[in-house]
């Protein structure tokens, strides 16, 4: 057994050779934004009063999981949310900004009905075929699927057994869609709620990193997601 080390302490390695890892992706709880419906984008915001109860709730549901390693995007909410879970473990939190959301550009802190008053023709595009358009000032999917790449490439070679992305809904729905080769035009059939987890299986086959959704698993009920969930506004 070799150990790998971090900000906070040792996790486990193995030789990642053909070896699994269970990849947990948390999503931040909720934040005043969030419940107002706003894009928020790579604004750093903290989470309200209702977030801060989801992170510790979610601290309570990871509490006798067995953990590895728990990766943050570097921004405040997600981060406020991995240490409530990191509370409970004796393991690195690592910051990684390719975890980051997708940036919005001039879209970030505005309602979903600004945008549709202000950016019709654009939030048409964004809402049907958002791969192929982008917001000005923002990044496109497949910027921000290509950070998700290497942060997945770089994570796994780390190579802990257990791994907890605590990161942003765009973030998650992208890491579906390039684990099980969706295209990212369906991106939004993987939304996430606030403090949800959905534990995937990741594995390298013929050279590349797949992964498939856990539909069993010994997480509390009512904070997995396994399946897609509904589309909420604004995505």
């Amino acid at each position: 057994m070799e150990w790998g080390t971090g900000s906070r302490g040792s996790y486990r390695k193995t030789t990642r050779i053909d070896l699994a890892m269970r990849l947990l992706l948390v999503r931040h709880g909720a934040t005043f934004e969030n419940e107002q419906k706003r894009y928020i984008g790579q604004t750093d915001v903290a989470l309200s009063p209702r977030g801060e109860s989801q992170a510790a709730q979610l601290g309570a549901n990871l509490a006798n999981q067995t953990i590895d390693l728990i990766v943050t995007s570097d921004l405040q909410r997600a981060h406020t949310t991995a240490k409530a879970i990191a509370r409970h473990h004796t393991v690195p939190l690592e910051p990684d900004s390719d975890l980051r959301e997708i940036n919005r550009g001039i879209w970030e802190g505005m309602t979903y009905a600004e945008v549709q008053e202000h950016y019709a023709e654009l939030l048409v595009c964004w809402r049907h075929t958002p791969a192929e358009c982008q917001i000005p000032g923002g990044e496109t999917l497949f910027q921000l699927r290509d950070r998700v790449a290497r942060a997945l490439e770089r994570w796994y070679i780390a190579a802990p057994a257990t791994v907890v992305w605590v990161t942003h809904a765009g973030v998650i729905q992208v890491a579906l869609c390039h684990l099980l080769d969706v295209n990212l035009n369906s991106w939004r059939q993987f939304r996430r709620d606030n403090a949800s987890i959905t534990p995937v299986r990741v594995e390298r086959v013929d050279g590349t990193l797949v992964g498939s959704i856990e539909t069993a698993t010994g997480l509390s009920s009512g904070s997995i997601q396994p399946r897609a969930g509904s589309v909420q506004k604004p995505v």
